[in-house]
């Protein structure tokens, strides 16, 4: 609040700027900007000053984020909660498309470009909605969509897979064991019929404790988007 309070007192700054006026060290600041931003309560220029973000006209106004708003503050939320990157998708046919992404703040990580599309049954993404289709829609995917083997570990025989998104629906989110990239895992759920949310974690990186962390943190994402529909 006090980082706010002073940009919006004495107008655009720098990060320098700011820790003078607001005797916030610079080490700690660096976080504490980067969570301003990704919540657009600041709003960074090209001269590395930092200027009064739309969500703070938004909130005197009293209108409240829209659906798609909602989702991609809760994408970088998980993104800072997990250290990894985060990305929304959409489906297309039988693929899903890449909507956003927020980026692992890890050197070695996977970053999905917005744009790209992969078909469902490779991504952890594409699980989870596949998992969430009812059961004609899905017969149908199976009886219509070309399954491409990406990597050694790509499931796709029907029955591999139809035992897979079983297993997504029982523990409620998908993952992706380098099914479509060799040292990428992933951890997937769906938003809705043609949403979805994913965290791609380096195989380095990934265990059952890893695994679990994450789910956690995007379950706690699901109940802050279901509470605020």
């Amino acid at each position: 609040m006090d980082i706010v309070e002073q940009v919006s007192r004495k107008g655009a700054a720098t990060a320098r700027e700011i820790s003078r006026a607001t005797g916030i060290p610079e080490s700690s600041l660096s976080y504490l900007l980067t969570t301003l931003v990704s919540r657009e309560w600041l709003s960074p220029a090209s001269d590395r000053t930092y200027s009064i973000g739309p969500a703070v006209s938004r909130l005197a106004a009293g209108n409240p984020l829209d659906i798609t708003q909602r989702r991609v503050a809760v994408m970088r939320a998980i993104a800072r909660a997990t250290a990894e990157t985060a990305s929304l998708f959409i489906r297309r046919g039988s693929d899903v498309e890449v909507l956003d992404v927020e980026a692992s703040s890890h050197a070695l990580r996977f970053t999905p470009q917005k744009g790209m599309r992969v078909p469902l049954h490779s991504f952890a993404s594409g699980k989870a909605l596949l998992a969430a289709l009812p059961p004609d829609l899905l017969d149908e995917y199976f009886a219509t969509a070309p399954r491409i083997r990406f990597t050694p570990y790509t499931l796709v025989e029907e029955q591999s897979l139809r035992d897979d998104l079983k297993r997504t629906r029982d523990r409620g989110y998908a993952l992706s064991r380098e099914e479509h990239t060799i040292g990428v895992m992933g951890i997937g759920v769906a938003l809705d019929h043609q949403h979805s949310l994913s965290v791609g974690i380096p195989s380095p990186r990934f265990d059952h404790l890893t695994e679990r962390k994450i789910a956690d943190e995007i379950r706690r994402g699901l109940d802050e988007l279901n509470s605020a529909a």
